[in-house]
């Protein structure tokens, strides 16, 4: 391989793996499920998808604003046709990576009667936020995000539902 050739493969290779913030370990899951969603969005795409949304859907004006500061969205959901197909560890394999002083788990919500867990993780930098992280784990259901970038959290339950993100609960504004 040409030296000029190495050195842009490795840039874009560096690109890429720095923009995602933690590694999904996940790939494993892709066989065992009956459907899976795979989001790769890095700051190009995402402003070529945001062309796409109307200014004047007040909602869809809100996505456009808030995808502005996000460097990429990167996301992987796997549903599978029955329980307990992936482990606890799988979770954890994620969650440990998500640790102090950069991490800190900001919502934890478990729904007993669905047994389902959300969990949302902001990335702090310099006194500002620079990535979240979000694990969605039902007994049919696994997803895995991290957006990566300057994210407004007051604004971050907006995004849900658009571009293969979960829905998340509004957090209430500060007075």
């Amino acid at each position: 391989m040409r030296p000029v050739r190495f050195i842009a493969l490795a840039a874009s290779l560096a690109a890429t793996l720095w923009a995602q913030q933690f590694h999904f370990n996940l790939d494993h899951l892709s066989s065992k499920a009956s459907d899976s969603f795979d989001v790769s969005l890095n700051t190009s795409m995402l402003q070529f998808a945001a062309k796409f949304l109307d200014g004047k859907d007040p909602d869809e004006a809100k996505v456009k604003k808030l995808i502005v500061g996000i460097e990429g969205i990167y996301i992987k959901s796997f549903e599978f046709s029955k329980e307990g197909v992936y482990a606890p560890a799988d979770v954890e394999k994620v969650r440990n990576q998500l640790k102090a002083p950069e991490w800190s788990r900001i919502v934890g919500i478990k729904s007993g009667g669905e047994r389902s867990n959300i969990e949302v993780w902001a990335r702090n930098e310099k006194g500002k936020v620079s990535g979240v992280a979000i694990l969605s784990a039902e007994p049919k259901q696994l997803t895995v995000c991290n957006l990566v970038g300057n994210i407004d959290l007051e604004s971050l339950a907006d995004l849900g539902g658009h571009f293969g993100l979960p829905s998340l609960p509004k957090v209430p504004k500060k007075r």
